[in-house]
């Protein structure tokens, strides 16, 4: 049976513990800051799937050398408008940073720029990273591949990672528009959060079982066979997201791994990514795109709704929403999430998420 006790747990609290917990295990402290950022960053806004549950899985990898603790980014290739970086297993958010502080400065040079990366680790969730983008009055695209968990469409073995999309807008008077999806039905990571609930059942259309047979009952649902979202449509996509992200950038793809890592052979945890940024100054302008986009998210809702449908809303809008909700009032926590990633704090001399007795 599902345990639906919950605590909410102060942002800052939550910062400090990831921190904590990674700088004992020999990340930089400045690189900590960036990941715990990240990850709280996507509690806050409720997706909850990328964020601090995903720590104890970093504490595996980097304790198991999958993760370097130590992110080391070294240029491939630098020709202006396209830059190519190899992250050499270093933490996935960092590589991110460092990419997206590239994406920027080119785009503004040259009016549209790409970062490919090759040899990440988990980015979490996209949407943080191109919201940053989008912040700094840039139009920016984000696609990630990763380990094969995912078969293609009508088969069993998996080929492909749940490979997310993501897209950011300036805007000016409403939320930044932030769109950010698995071109799976689901993240797999909430798959593994259901189970980690004790959740009975899950929605219709996430998953199958390991003979490929569609289930709603979680211990049956099988992360290694999620779903497409809409059949052949998000397949097809997600193939577009592992050619952009794994085989143009040099990483992992399908059956085939990046052979010159000198980690080779310590379990596929690899991912490649690559963003794209276009800045408004060489079109309409950036003033003028945020007034127009503004205006583009006024009529929309402003349109009449459905029946049965209160509200009309553009990406980012609840999570905005969410977010300065959760700043006030705390992160809801599942009592035992809080318990097992106190245990790993603990053990390690790091800040808990609860209070410590005195």
């Amino acid at each position: 049976m599902a345990d639906d006790a919950v605590e909410l747990i102060p942002a800052e609290r939550m910062l400090a513990c990831i921190e904590g917990v990674l700088v004992a295990l020999g990340v930089p402290a400045a690189d900590a800051a960036v990941v715990a950022e990240a990850l709280v960053e996507a509690d806050l806004t409720g997706v909850d799937s990328h964020g601090i549950h995903l720590l104890t899985m970093y504490v595996e990898r980097l304790r198991g050398g999958q993760i370097r603790p130590v992110t080391d980014i070294t240029v491939i290739d630098d020709s202006g408008a396209t830059v190519w970086l190899d992250a050499h297993l270093g933490l996935g958010q960092v590589a991110a940073r460092r990419a997206t502080e590239v994406l920027v400065d080119r785009a503004t040079d040259h009016g549209v720029a790409t970062v490919a990366v090759r040899e990440a680790t988990h980015l979490g969730a996209l949407g943080v990273h191109t919201r940053r983008v989008a912040e700094q009055g840039l139009v920016c695209l984000c696609v990630q591949n990763g380990p094969t968990v995912v078969p293609p469409h009508g088969g069993v073995t998996p080929l492909f990672s749940t490979n997310p999309l993501s897209y950011a807008v300036p805007t000016g008077r409403h939320p930044t528009i932030v769109y950010d999806i698995a071109t799976t039905a689901v993240a797999g990571n909430k798959i593994l959060l259901a189970q980690r609930r004790g959740d009975p059942t899950i929605p219709e259309g996430w998953a199958n079982d390991e003979k490929g047979r569609p289930t709603t009952d979680t211990r049956a649902a099988s992360v290694w066979s999620l779903q497409w979202f809409g059949g052949h449509k998000g397949y097809g996509l997600g193939l577009f997201v592992e050619i952009l992200a794994g085989v143009l950038a040099g990483s992992s793809f399908g059956r085939t791994e990046h052979t010159d890592s000198d980690v080779h052979g310590r379990g596929r945890v690899a991912k490649g990514f690559t963003f794209v940024a276009l800045d408004p100054d060489r079109f309409v302008g950036r003033a003028e795109l945020r007034d127009r986009v503004d205006a583009l998210i006024d009529d929309i809702v402003g349109s009449d709704p459905a029946e049965g449908v209160e509200r009309i809303v553009v990406p980012g809008m609840f999570e905005a929403e969410r977010r300065a909700a959760r700043l006030v009032d705390g992160v809801p926590l599942p009592t035992p999430l809080v318990d097992d990633l106190d245990g790993v704090a603990a053990a390690l001399g790091a800040p808990t998420l609860r209070p410590e007795e005195t």
